[in-house]
């Protein structure tokens, strides 16, 4: 069976190289720290989708929603003793946040995932990872917590892929692909479907010791419009708002949630947030890694750097991670480039073989 999988619909053509020059930084109100290829498997056919898109939920329903996928993946992952490794499931969630429905006509994408045997499923998640990889190389990078543990195949032993079954499940039934399955980036902007998660599998010590508290959408929303109309002050008298090119930053990000709410208020004012230099800062590696899969799930473009850093004892913390970014994009570019000599040494040697054959 062809699953209906599209790894890279959710990005938009765009280069991925974070070298635009940016204005220095606005920093926001008080911190917001609101937390291809195709795998072929050998599963009865899914049933075919009943629509030819996602129906489109409000912003309120999404909320909904993403609150109750965070409880759901939790209670999922805590009654499989999943262990402390929260970074696994977050992943999990993270992953499927990446993808939708390849074919709107073809078989329906959440029922041929269900259908899937766990190591068939880990193998699906490694080729999510391994495809973004390829297109946002920067972004995946900084994600690297929340699947680097795909990479060791060895230590994923039955009871953990039976972990990987039942908080896909979780997630899929509670609507992750209502929230980020949409080809809109409007719509898979709605909400922050990966905040809740991380919270709810969070301990409470070890959430205050970060100082992590997940922020309601509405005071993000409030305080993305504040920070909107200081980057207006900014532009030139004639401007009515937010010029392309502005740079928006938060300094204590948490998986994005600020960023969201600017990238909407953009969209509604006719603006694309591709066209703006956005950045975040977090201290904590997995609301860091959440905030870069975020970066590539709401559309935010090129232009996108997070630092998983203190920006208060590292004022450097952006410059730092867009140089990384670019060592990183360069790496892919000397992988790539490998393969497809490789790719096409290969080919010649068959040319040359089928030649000598005949």
């Amino acid at each position: 069976m062809d699953l209906q999988l599209d790894l890279f619909a959710a990005l938009a053509p765009e280069s991925d190289e974070p070298s635009k020059p940016a204005p220095a930084p606005r920093r926001t109100a008080p911190p917001a720290a609101a937390a291809s290829r195709t795998a072929t498997t050998t599963s009865a056919p899914a049933p075919r989708a009943k629509h030819a898109g996602r129906e489109r939920i409000s912003d309120e329903q999404a909320h909904r929603t993403a609150a109750a996928l965070g409880e759901a993946v939790a209670d999922a992952w805590n009654r499989a003793h999943g262990g402390p490794d929260i970074a696994a499931p977050i992943g999990l969630v993270a992953a499927l946040c990446l993808v939708r429905q390849r074919d709107t006509n073809g078989p329906d994408l959440k029922a041929q995932i269900l259908a899937q045997k766990p190591r068939e499923l880990i193998e699906m998640y490694q080729q999510i990872w391994a495809g973004h990889w390829q297109a946002r190389p920067d972004l995946i990078d900084r994600a690297r917590i929340l699947h680097e543990w795909l990479n060791e195949p060895d230590a994923i032993d039955d009871h953990r892929a039976y972990c990987v079954k039942v908080v896909t499940e979780a997630a899929l039934k509670a609507g992750i692909l209502d929230l980020t399955g949409h080809a809109d980036p409007i719509d898979r902007s709605r909400t922050d479907a990966l905040s809740h998660v991380i919270m709810l599998l969070r301990s409470n010590g070890a959430r205050q010791g970060l100082g992590e508290f997940h922020t309601p959408p509405s005071v993000t929303d409030m305080l993305a419009e504040v920070m909107l109309a200081e980057l207006s002050a900014e532009t030139s008298m004639d401007s009515k708002g937010p010029a392309a090119g502005q740079h928006i930053h938060d300094p204590a990000g948490g998986s994005g949630g600020m960023l969201r709410a600017a990238a909407q208020s953009l969209r509604w004012r006719g603006l694309d947030p591709a066209d703006f230099v956005w950045s975040m800062v977090d201290v904590d590696a997995i609301a860091a890694a959440c905030g870069a899969v975020n970066a590539i799930v709401w559309g935010l473009g090129p232009n996108v750097v997070v630092a998983c850093d203190d920006s208060l004892a590292n004022p450097r913390a952006v410059e730092d991670a867009r140089a990384h970014a670019r060592r990183v994009i360069e790496h892919r570019n000397q992988v790539m480039g490998m393969a497809r000599m490789t790719a096409a040494i290969r080919q010649t040697q068959a040319l040359l073989e089928s030649a000598v054959a005949a």
